[in-house]
């Protein structure tokens, strides 16, 4: 639906939260393996003679790297702060634009090869953006999704539980979603993004390993960067934060490394 429910708020609300930290969040969220980029181009079959179409860029991180190896690329974005910061990334790329528009009511008469969103297919609304990505595709073309999920894969474990009890006390309503993070033998790879067979024919999805280390300020500053956390009040935000911080320096000496899944499905139109 429309107005589809998250752990914390409503997509709508959501989706809007990271305009406010934008800067922070270029700092801050990481990008994608290079092995999934390889992945797309090479099963998608897109070339320097192709029109690509990102939606959500962010602050072009994706954008960045197919623009590096190069594509032409139109991106959207929804919030005006994350689109400037994307233009000035991506500045030195001639063959891309950066429109700032939401995709769920955005028209162009373009048609293009690839289609693709990282880490933004769940800030469309859900029961038109497989019919609007189908007509904004040439016959053969292709969609890609894919998004970094945080699992437990042994490099964090013992932090992840040691901040239960403080996400209980000062963010209750997190501690399902941060708590119950899925081992990397658990994650789901079967159909992940729920794509219908009514415009797609089902690719196998692809699932990518990997870890980044955070300081405790850079990870706070991390979190800050998610809309569940954002949607927190300013207070309790700020008490949960000091308190991951302090108990990242504590008892962790200082940092803290991440484990992740990148999550890909890529899909072509159906004839």
């Amino acid at each position: 639906m429309p107005n589809e429910i998250h752990a914390i708020g409503t997509r709508e609300q959501l989706r809007v939260t990271f305009d406010r930290v934008a800067e922070s969040y270029d700092r801050n969220r990481p990008s994608y393996p290079a092995e999934l980029f390889n992945d797309v181009i090479r099963i998608s079959g897109v070339n320097a003679d192709s029109r690509l179409l990102e939606i959500g860029c962010g602050t072009g991180h994706a954008t960045e790297a197919f623009a590096a190896r190069g594509l032409r690329i139109h991106a959207i974005e929804l919030g005006e702060n994350m689109a400037a910061l994307a233009r000035h990334r991506l500045a030195a790329f001639p063959r891309v634009t950066v429109e700032i528009a939401d995709f769920d009511s955005w028209t162009t008469p373009a048609r293009f090869g690839l289609i693709y969103a990282a880490t933004a297919w769940h800030w469309l609304n859900p029961t038109t953006r497989e019919q609007r990505i189908s007509s904004l595709l040439h016959p053969s073309g292709w969609l890609a999704i894919w998004r970094n999920q945080h699992i437990r894969n042994g490099s964090s474990d013992a932090f992840l539980d040691a901040a239960q009890p403080i996400y209980a006390r000062v963010a209750p309503e997190l501690v399902h979603e941060r708590g119950r993070l899925p081992s990397a033998e658990n994650i789901v790879t079967s159909v992940p993004y729920g794509l219908t067979a009514n415009y797609f024919a089902e690719q196998e999805p692809r699932v990518y390993l990997w870890s980044r280390a955070y300081p405790s300020s850079g990870y706070v500053s991390m979190l800050d960067t998610h809309s569940d956390h954002q949607l927190l009040p300013a207070d309790r935000r700020a008490q949960l934060f000091g308190e991951l911080a302090v108990l990242i320096d504590s008892r962790f000496g200082g940092s803290v490394t991440k484990d992740y899944a990148t999550i890909l499905q890529i899909a072509q139109l159906r004839a």
